[in-house]
């Protein structure tokens, strides 16, 4: 679909511009041209004010002598007071005209807020405001022409629009600069409708992007239930087998490990960091380090806690504790780095005495 353009833009005589205008009589048929080929590839236009001092006027008289217009095809923006009794071409052709008043009577606040919904953004010569109608497309990274020919604010625009393309292409850029010849109105519109049609294909991509992403978000969850579910499922099975039986032991490693994956899992969708499945095994072997680390410790000081009772009661323990590391695998890995495993002070407790003899 072809993009609505906001027409934006002034050359009147004896006014000063900063850079200076350059050629302002060709710059109104300019502007008609502008119009004309706006029309002919089915454009929608967004213009503020009739006054001869904008460049609206002379864009939409080319627009509408197109005679390729729809209705409605005209939008005029401005403070809810204003009218399209500026236009010499609304007594003609009315429908064409579409009027959306703004509910502000400040000019300025109705000009800068309609910038947000527009497609595209046409700029000729034009001062301040010229120029932050340029910044603001670049900043919502729409289609922006700025004719520099003319110079003024749309020469400053396609400085800027020159270190900042965006999705602007070098023929772009080069077809809204440089003298303006005949054909310069059909290739800086055709410019401005490509580049709009690239931005779409972007926004959706981007927008498949997301939706991919969320369903796989939406899946990792599930994966993320289901294995705390069948972590949990470790309770009711330690207690239905012997303790110190092979079964009871490999629920009670198993329950950290799965809760551990879970917790990754879970750390990783909610951040929407990473890569799923590497963040599931991560997880896993620093949920089965902390169950090693753990189990170990209570060994250290109760040798037989697995052969009875007790090793029950472990596997609420180490299900917390796997689902704590796999959430802060990170930390995990950090804490391990951090970690001397060559200490030799055994060692050297033991041969001190044999060197000294």
């Amino acid at each position: 679909m072809p993009p609505t353009v906001a027409i934006v833009g002034s050359a009147e005589p004896g006014r000063g511009y900063d850079p200076p205008l350059r050629d302002t009589a060709s710059a109104a048929a300019a502007a008609e041209e502008l119009g004309r080929e706006l029309a002919a590839q089915q454009c929608r236009i967004v213009v503020y004010s009739g006054d001869d001092e904008f460049i609206e006027s002379a864009v939409v008289h080319g627009y509408v002598a197109a005679g390729r217009a729809e209705p409605g095809s005209v939008q005029v923006r401005g403070p809810y007071d204003a009218t399209t009794a500026g236009f010499a071409e609304v007594p003609r052709r009315p429908e064409l005209f579409h009027v959306l008043p703004d509910a502000s009577s400040d000019w300025e606040v109705s000009f800068y807020r309609s910038l947000l919904a527009v497609d595209a953004v046409l700029l000729v010569g034009g001062g301040r405001s010229t120029f932050i109608a340029g910044l603001i497309a670049l900043s919502r990274r729409v289609p922006l022409a700025p004719v520099a020919a003319f110079g003024g604010g749309a020469e400053k625009a396609w400085q800027r629009l020159r270190s900042e393309p965006g999705q602007a292409t070098e023929d772009d850029l080069a077809a809204t600069a440089g003298e303006w010849r005949p054909g310069s109105a059909r290739a800086i519109v055709t410019s401005l409708v490509e580049q709009h049609r690239r931005h779409e294909q972007e926004r959706e991509r981007l927008r498949r992007e997301s939706a991919l992403e969320a369903r796989r978000g939406t899946r990792s969850l599930l994966v993320g239930l289901g294995l705390l579910l069948v972590a949990l499922a470790a309770v009711p099975l330690s207690y239905a087998w012997e303790p110190a039986s092979w079964r009871a032991l490999a629920v009670l490693a198993a329950a950290p490990v799965l809760a551990a994956m879970c917790g990754a899992i879970m750390r990783s969708a909610s951040d929407g960091s990473g890569n799923r499945l590497r963040a599931a095994v991560l997880g896993a072997c620093a949920g089965a380090v902390a169950f090693l680390l753990f189990v170990a410790a209570q060994l250290s000081t109760n040798p037989e806690v697995l052969s009875g009772g007790g090793a029950k009661r472990l596997v609420f323990f180490v299900l917390a504790i796997g689902f704590i590391a796999g959430f802060g695998f990170d930390a995990v890995y950090a804490k391990l780095r951090g970690t001397d495993v060559t200490t030799t002070s055994a060692v050297e407790v033991a041969t001190g005495p044999v060197a000294g003899r």
